[in-house]
């Protein structure tokens, strides 16, 4: 098979970063992160046992995407279809490119279980890059009274409720993916009675969070620019500033900031200004499968610690 050099870095890159053909969820090639020059509109990750190739400018070729494709499955043994999102905004279109793809199926990640739908929503259901955050609030979990803000599909719930917290709140204002979240813990098998589901606007659900708290561990991860709800130059510090309200003394507090507009001393910045006495931990590093020439721009997860 002819390959351009392009599709040769993709295919060569993905085939060394395959840590098992039929294991968990992973990304195999990042260029979002600029470290691959000509290649920077274009990701692919491996949902076993389906592959997902994702590309962010509206003019790449579909023959040449046809042609990656079928390379990239003679790498991936164990790869039944491939999929191909073009991202466009909310323009964003899914098609199959090899085999079969079905619209949903279920994903693995350090032993979880989670529901994705790659063919039907732009975001899948789940976010790779934050493996590093749900290694650390599996870890740090147990016995904790957990609040999880800007749940989404509560992946950060289910890693608290396995590590062994006693009860996680969850909080979005879309009620539908709170109610996939509700799968991802069905999935799991877990106790329904330890996890709850705030399905409002945040900031309308202050009084009704801090009734419900206080809480040992609280994860904010926001959206970075969702029109009509956050904006996180201009919203992130409002919800800092409520962390005090609702946070246990001595809570960890984990605040995860994906814009690649804001650097990583935002967090730190807004945090003394917001909440003054709340000790900076430790930045979690990100994954290796997100390599980013300009780590500023990509994702930040920072840890603070509530004054006992």
């Amino acid at each position: 098979m002819n390959l351009d050099a392009a599709q040769t870095t993709v295919v060569d890159t993905a085939a060394a970063h395959l840590k098992a053909p039929g294991g968990d969820a992973q990304r195999l090639f990042h260029g979002r992160g600029h470290c691959y020059e000509g290649i920077e509109h274009l990701t692919v990750d491996w949902y076993p046992p389906f592959l997902l190739i994702s590309v962010f400018r509206r003019d790449v070729d579909q023959t040449w995407l046809d042609t990656l494709a079928k390379a990239l499955a003679e790498v991936v043994p164990a790869v039944t279809g491939i999929a191909l999102q073009r991202r466009d905004g909310r323009n964003t279109r899914a098609e199959i490119l090899r085999g079969e793809v079905p619209e949903e199926w279920v994903i693995h990640e350090a032993g979880m279980h989670y529901l994705v739908h790659p063919l039907t929503h732009q975001n899948i259901g789940f976010f790779l890059d934050m493996e590093p955050a749900r290694r650390w609030v599996s870890a740090r979990a147990a016995d904790c009274k957990v609040l999880n803000l800007f749940a989404f599909t509560c992946a950060f719930s289910v890693v608290a409720i396995a590590g062994g917290a006693r009860q996680v709140v969850n909080n979005d204002m879309n009620r539908s993916v709170l109610n996939r979240g509700k799968e991802n813990h069905r999935l799991n098998g877990h106790d329904e009675r330890a996890v709850r589901y705030v399905p409002h606007n945040l900031f309308k659900s202050w009084r009704k969070l801090k009734q419900l708290g206080r809480y040992d561990l609280i994860v904010v991860d926001p959206p970075t620019n969702q029109r009509g709800s956050f904006v996180a130059e201009k919203d992130y510090p409002g919800v800092m500033k409520r962390l005090p309200d609702l946070a246990a003394p001595g809570a960890n507090v984990l605040l995860c900031l994906n814009s690649p507009f804001l650097p990583f001393h935002f967090l730190e910045d807004q945090m003394a200004r917001r909440c003054p006495g709340y000790r900076f931990i430790e930045r979690i590093q990100p994954s290796p499968d997100f390599p980013d020439q300009h780590p500023d721009r990509g994702l930040k997860l920072a840890v603070f610690r509530a004054p006992n």
